[in-house]
C-alpha cells in the first residue's frame, strides 16, 4: 500500500481486490478525515478497476456519509470475453446505480488515460483520492489535487499503454517510466521492498514536476539502472525465436534486470512480427507462479487481435490464478495456462 499528500491532498494508491483492501481504503479515508476537520466531504476513486470490492467500498463509505466521486477508463467495449469482464459490467452498473452522476466511468478508446477525465485541481479539497498504483493513476491523481504541466494528459496516455512507448513521452514523463521500468522485482521473502522503492519514486517525481532539483537529480540519477537495463534487452531480443506464425517469444528468466519496452519494440521490429512475448522471472503472477509470459500486440495489429479470446471465457483476471488482463491487446499469464491455453491458441491465429 502507498500512500502520501499531493498538493496537501491525502493520497491512497490500491487495488480493490480484496476483503483486506476494502478495509484499508475504509479506514484510510476515516483517518484522514478525523485529522483534517477543514477538508470538503468528497473521496475521489480515479483508476480503480470496477470489481466487487471497489464497489463494496464505495458502498461503506456513502453509507458513512461521504460523497463518493467515481472516474475510470476501464468500462468494457464489446462483448464480454472472460469471466473478469462479466463481473467488470455488474459493478459498473452498480457504482452507477450507487453514484449516480457522480460516477464517470467510460473506455479507453474515449479516454486512453484518467487525467483526462479531471479537471486541474478539481478535487484539490478532497478528504482523499483512491488511485491505482501505476503512472496512470498517479497523473490522474495529481491532477485532481492541482498539480499539472503542458503535455501531462498525452504523456500519461502513453505511461498507461504499451510497453514500448511508455518512454516516449515529456522528458520527464519519461524520467517516471525510466524510474518503473528499474523498480526492484518483487521479493516474496521481502515483500515490502518493490512497494517503498515505488512510492519513493511517486514521491520524488511529483516533487520533480514542481521544480524541486534534488528530487530532479534523484530521478536522474536512477536513469544509469535503466540504461544498463536497456543494454541487457538488446542483446536478449538477439535471441528471439518463432512460437507460432507472427509470434516472437524471448526467454528472460535468467536476467532480473531488463527493459520490457525496449525488448518489446526490438522484437516488433522483426519480419511478419504481430504478438511478443517475454518469458520473465519476475512480476505479479511470477511471485507466485515462478514464471511469467507477458505478451503484447504490436501497435499496427491492435485493432484486429484481442488477447482475451486466447483464454476460455470462464477465466478471471487475478494473479493467483495465473492471468491478468485489463486491456486487449496485453495479457500476462503463468506457466501451465501458457501450457494448456494460451500457446496452443496462438498457433491456431
Amino acid at each position: 500500500m502507498i500512500s502520501f499528500r499531493i498538493n496537501n491532498v491525502p493520497v491512497l494508491f490500491i487495488r480493490g481486490f480484496t476483503a483486506a483492501d476494502v478495509k484499508s481504503i475504509v479506514n484510510f479515508v476515516r483517518d484522514v478525515d478525523a485529522s483534517n476537520a477543514t477538508r470538503g466531504d468528497s473521496v475521489l476513486f480515479i483508476d480503480t478497476p470496477e470489481t466487487v470490492r471497489t464497489v463494496e467500498a464505495v458502498q461503506m463509505l456513502r453509507e458513512e456519509g461521504y460523497r463518493v466521486v467515481f472516474r475510470d477508463h476501464h468500462e468494457i467495449e464489446g462483448e464480454p470475453c472472460t469471466e473478469s469482464d462479466r463481473r467488470s459490467i455488474v459493478s459498473t452498473a452498480r457504482l452507477r446505480q450507487l453514484l449516480g452522476d457522480d460516477c464517470l466511468i467510460t473506455g479507453r478508446s474515449l479516454h486512453p488515460a484518467c487525467s483526462t477525465l479531471v479537471d486541474v485541481g478539481e478535487f484539490k479539497d478532497a478528504i482523499a483520492i483512491i488511485a491505482d498504483p501505476d503512472a496512470d493513476g498517479l497523473t490522474a491523481a495529481m491532477k485532481a489535487a492541482g498539480i499539472s504541466y503542458p503535455g501531462l494528459d498525452e504523456d500519461a496516455a502513453k505511461l498507461d499503454g504499451e510497453p514500448s512507448l511508455q518512454v516516449t513521452g515529456t522528458a520527464i514523463s519519461s524520467l517516471l517510466a525510466k524510474g518503473i521500468a528499474s523498480l526492484p522485482s518483487y521479493d516474496p521473502a521481502s515483500p515490502g521492498e518493490r512497494e517503498r522503492a515505488q512510492e519513493q519514486l511517486f514521491i520524488a517525481w511529483v516533487a520533480a514536476v514542481q521544480g524541486d532539483e534534488k528530487a530532479m537529480a534523484q530521478l536522474q540519477a536512477g536513469v544509469a539502472i535503466y540504461d544498463a537495463a536497456v543494454a541487457v534487452s538488446e542483446q536478449l531480443a538477439l535471441t528471439a525465436c518463432n512460437v507460432a506464425p507472427g509470434v516472437v517469444l524471448v526467454d528472460a528468466t535468467d536476467s532480473p534486470l531488463f527493459d520490457v519496452g525496449t525488448l518489446t519494440s526490438r522484437l516488433e521490429q522483426l519480419p511478419g512480427c504481430r504478438i511478443t512475448v517475454v518469458r520473465r522471472s519476475n512480476g505479479p503472477i511470477a511471485a507466485l507462479h515462478r514464471v511469467q509470459y507477458s505478451l503484447a500486440v504490436a501497435k499496427q495489429y491492435q485493432g484486429q487481435i484481442n488477447m482475451k479470446h486466447l483464454l476460455p471465457s470462464h477465466f478471471k483476471s487475478d494473479p493467483r490464478e495465473g492471468v491478468i488482463t485489463n486491456v486487449s491487446f496485453l495479457l500476462h499469464v503463468s506457466q501451465e495456462k501458457w501450457d494448456e491455453y494460451v500457446l496452443p491458441a496462438l498457433q491456431k491465429l
